[in-house]
């Protein structure tokens, strides 16, 4: 006799589910990418993977969020081993040589995923994920592939040892926004047919510069000169929320070769 399978738990996947699982992480992986999670719902994910049952998503994952993470887990299997194989370059040389070795281990595993089947969807994809708290990208590989982020960290804490924790876990969080927003924004350009920006970039160019920008954001000197909360509140904007040209908030005037 079968035993029941319990009320929303997904199912173990075998040899006869194993590639409707497999198109079921496709569409929606496309899906995601291009009309937004909270936007596509699982229903349209089933129809679009030609499956009549409207309930296969919950019989193979159980939940959205549990598709969402067997998206994340396909994908960072191969970006996390590469990031950590990167990040065994770095050896203590020279600083800014180590800088190097270390953007490069945070940006080009996901450059080279770009080549990879339904890569671009994935980039698209985790920006969202990592954008909305409500997602918590690291959260869905926590403990199963975020090993190399972890290690980012320590390598960044000891090239930047002069620094306060707290500034290097800052930087980082910075820089992995930068990242995921320029190549996501990049792909969804380039997905419109529009190659203006970024877009134009051929992507060997667009990389390097990604990498050169965040060896300059990490090794930018510490405590010179801190803006203030009221430096902040006094900015003045217009009515679309932008900064009004000619506001001397920083100490610089318009036009000033300062």
């Amino acid at each position: 006799m079968k035993a029941e399978r319990k009320e929303g738990a997904a199912a173990q996947p075998g040899s006869r589910s194993a590639s409707v699982r497999s198109r079921l992480i496709d569409v929606a992986e496309r899906l995601f990418a291009e009309h937004g999670v909270d936007t596509v719902s699982l229903n349209q994910i089933a129809r679009a993977a030609n499956q009549r049952n409207s309930m296969v998503i919950q019989y193979h994952f159980g939940s959205k969020t549990a598709l969402l993470q067997a998206i994340a887990e396909r994908r960072m299997q191969a970006v996390n081993e590469r990031r950590l194989q990167l990040l065994g370059r770095v050896d203590g040389s020279s600083r800014l040589t180590d800088l190097r070795r270390l953007a490069e281990a945070m940006v080009l595993p996901f450059a080279e995923h770009l080549s990879h089947e339904g890569g671009s969807y994935f980039v698209r994809l985790s920006a969202q994920l990592y954008s909305d708290p409500r997602l918590e990208f690291f959260q869905l590989i926590k403990g199963r592939h975020d090993s190399g982020m972890r290690e980012a960290g320590r390598v960044s804490r000891e090239i930047l040892s002069e620094l306060p924790r707290d500034a290097v876990k800052h930087r980082l969080a910075l820089i992995t926004s930068l990242i995921f927003s320029a190549f996501a924004d990049r792909e969804k350009l380039r997905a419109a047919g529009k190659h203006v920006g970024v877009a134009r970039l051929h992507t060997a160019h667009f990389v390097n510069d990604l990498i050169t920008m965040i060896v300059g954001a990490l090794n930018a000197p510490y405590g010179e000169r801190t803006l203030t909360d009221n430096d902040v509140s006094s900015v003045a904007v217009n009515e679309a929320g932008m900064p009004v040209t000619g506001v001397d908030t920083l100490g610089i005037s318009e036009g000033s070769d300062a």
